[in-house]
């Protein structure tokens, strides 16, 4: 009898469920752990949502540093552009901790090891300080000089070296604060970054409209302005996430007394990470390959690739989503002995990421002349940066996966075929075709973008098979 009525219920309980036409659009990830806390029971769209809306609300404050310095000029846009790159080319280095960190800390999570979570955040917080300290003092003294291998001008240096100084003076703070949110995103708790994020982006943008401006009494400081806009607001979130950290109101708990240097789990850390800093490295290394075959064609041609890559950077925002949703969940169900959820949150993360990003390339594409008219007022500017658009917005859904699936590897702890992906996509099928088409063939600057098509074509296609085989389900970290 009691067999029976057992029966009965979850016969019920079983028809209570919704019908689903395929099981690739379930979206409902479940806590693989009682002990996790209880952001890890989150679905896919709701670990990804508030990473996009912070990634959002990033992407404003460039905009407004490129708008806003639109008025000086082209060479202000593209001294900013520069500067910019070199600045995430230095940002190389944290992605080891970053990377390592997620993929250590999501395991952690999911067996219900919270200790060894704290004890991860600790380390790459160690770690991170002497990092960003590193890097800023290593580029400080040779700011100008890195810039002009970009092959620019030096109106354009001069300004992309102001920028740059002020990004350095906020370096180790941003480094800092950038391990706190990837930390919590890694233990499901993808809203504390997403609130603090908003409260320090809209004062950059105040501090941007005081200090370029010199509004409120304050000097007019043009490019400047805009980069000391962004250090002091990378003080205040790091001041942010430690107070709330320290005092116990985070999802990720001060469990441990102190900070102490701990060989095993640094080397854990770096063991993990560090194939991802060097494929950070190499893709930042190709990228100033390509903007300096960019910059051989004249200032406008630079101008427009920097201004359409902030224009797309808002669907690379569902990207970057859903890369840290499947990031997430492919190391918390590893965590909890669920290789098989691993694979599914994988594939169902990527198909959610083709659909938002190529639904947004189509609507920037078809908004494309009215956006670049908002950065500047130079119609060839504006000309070339919708020719560009198009092209990078027909690549979108090619993205998706390395955005999505690279991150799930990622977060397996597989973080050296991605190295692979990206040096073979990039280096071989990018920066070498482009270079062909500028020295040996005088090629249009369209015909030097179209690469990127087959750029994000072989590594969709490398990384999708490599998640497909399921290596990643087996390696420790």
């Amino acid at each position: 009898m009691s067999n029976d009525k057992h029966n009965t219920q979850a016969t019920e309980s079983e028809q209570d469920k919704p019908e689903l036409a395929s099981p690739l659009l379930d979206l409902r990830e479940r806590a693989p752990s009682a002990l996790a806390p209880p952001p890890q029971s989150l679905g896919i769209w709701e670990l990804a949502w508030p990473t996009i809306v912070a990634s959002a609300l990033q992407t404003m404050v460039r905009w407004a540093d490129f708008m806003m310095v639109g008025d000086l000029g082209v060479d202000a846009v593209a001294g900013v552009g520069a500067a910019g790159q070199i600045y995430w080319m230095i940002q190389t280095l944290v992605m080891a901790l970053s990377t390592g960190l997620i993929a250590i800390l999501a395991r952690a999570v999911g067996a219900g090891n919270l200790r060894e979570a704290d004890q991860a955040l600790r380390q790459a917080i160690l770690l991170g300080a002497v990092f960003g300290f590193i890097s800023w003092f290593a580029i400080l003294p040779i700011i100008n000089p890195t810039i002009g291998i970009l092959g620019v001008t030096d109106e354009v240096i001069a300004y992309g070296g102001d920028y740059l100084f002020w990004l350095l003076v906020g370096n180790v703070p941003f480094t800092l604060g950038f391990i706190f949110a990837a930390g919590l995103r890694a233990a499901g708790d993808v809203r504390s970054p997403l609130y603090i994020g908003i409260v320090v982006n809209l004062l950059n943008l105040f501090l941007n409209w005081v200090l370029i401006y010199g509004n409120l009494g304050a000097p007019a400081l043009g490019v400047s302005g805009a980069g000391m806009a962004s250090a002091i607001a990378m003080f205040i979130q790091l001041a942010i996430y430690w107070v709330l950290w320290s005092r116990g109101h985070l999802s990720l708990k001060p469990i441990l007394k102190k900070f102490a240097f701990d060989r095993v789990m640094s080397r854990r850390i770096l063991h993990i990470g560090y194939p991802a800093s060097i494929e950070g490295m190499l893709f930042q290394v190709g990228i100033l390959i390509f903007m300096a075959l960019m910059s051989s064609y004249g200032t406008n041609e630079f101008t427009a690739y920097q201004i359409g890559v902030q224009i797309l950077a808002l669907s690379f925002l569902a990207g970057n989503g859903f890369s840290m949703a499947a990031s997430t969940l492919v190391g918390q169900h590893l965590g909890a002995n669920n290789p098989q959820e691993a694979m599914k949150s994988g594939w169902r993360s990527l198909l959610l990421a083709m659909f938002f990003m190529a639904a947004l390339g189509a609507a920037l594409i078809a908004m494309a002349p009215m956006l670049a008219g908002w950065f500047i007022d130079d119609q060839e500017v504006i000309s070339l940066t919708v020719d560009f658009i198009w092209i990078l917005g027909l690549a979108q859904p090619l993205m998706a996966i390395e955005f999505v699936i690279g991150g799930a590897l990622r977060g397996a702890g597989d973080t050296r075929f991605p190295l692979v992906a990206i040096f073979t996509g990039l280096f071989i099928f990018r920066v070498l075709p482009a270079a062909i088409i500028v020295l040996y063939f005088d090629g249009s600057i369209q015909w030097v973008w179209s690469v990127l098509l087959l750029d994000y074509l072989v590594k969709g296609l490398l990384l999708a098979e490599r998640f497909r085989r399921g290596y990643w389900q087996t390696i420790k970290v």
